[in-house]
């Protein structure tokens, strides 16, 4: 290529990144410290959830990322997801519970990893699982990159309850009242104080 096209292709390049750059950050800064990131438990007890890069508050059209941490006890629902996730434990230790078997009518009984500081894994797309504190004196922190989003999310009650009954929630995002963990807690709590005789143990 000579260099007469060359230095308006790079132009033109580098005017598109920058515009790309702009609109996908909506104005938030592009270099950004995560202490000083909002933060929220999103009506859960004993979370503390982080979006790091978002498709609601940055513009991600392939993946996001989340630091969450857990406090001992604390642990996500019971549910599955339409994307690859991928977790990388900072601090902390547990266990994620993973039903491989998602191709049957229910999840069964899941098997049980233990996961701990600096140790890694992946959730194949619709795998049912869940993540345990199971820790009494430290905090579970993991950052977690998902595919895809917005991911349409699948919540159980527990282990043996049907794919076709489980609650769907989609478009899903942490940061919308309408679609995050806040209404499915709230829902799930109204349930329960209706006399639903699901524990509340597999609810949240």
């Amino acid at each position: 290529m000579s260099g007469s096209y060359f230095i308006p292709l790079l132009f033109l390049l580098l005017s598109v990144t920058a515009e790309a750059s702009f609109c996908s950050t909506k104005g938030i800064p592009l270099v950004r410290n995560i202490s000083e990131l909002p933060q929220s438990n999103y009506g859960r007890g004993g979370l503390s959830h982080i979006t790091v890069a978002g498709s609601l508050l940055h513009g991600m059209k392939e993946v996001e990322v989340w630091l969450q941490t857990f406090a001992p006890g604390s642990r996500t629902p019971i549910h599955r997801h339409s994307c690859e996730e991928v977790f990388i434990v900072l601090k902390g230790s547990g266990v994620l519970y993973l039903a491989s078997s998602s191709h049957e009518k229910y999840p069964g009984k899941p098997h049980e990893y233990s996961i701990f500081s600096n140790s890694t894994f992946h959730i194949p797309v619709n795998d049912v699982h869940q993540i345990w504190n199971t820790n009494k004196d430290e905090d579970l922190q993991v950052l977690v990159v998902i595919s895809r989003p917005p991911v349409k999310v699948f919540i159980y009650e527990d282990w043996i309850m049907p794919h076709t009954a489980a609650k769907m929630k989609f478009p899903y995002y942490w940061h919308s009242s309408e679609f995050g963990w806040h209404t499915v807690h709230r829902k799930m709590s109204h349930a329960a104080s209706r006399g639903s005789n699901v524990e509340r143990e597999n609810l949240i």
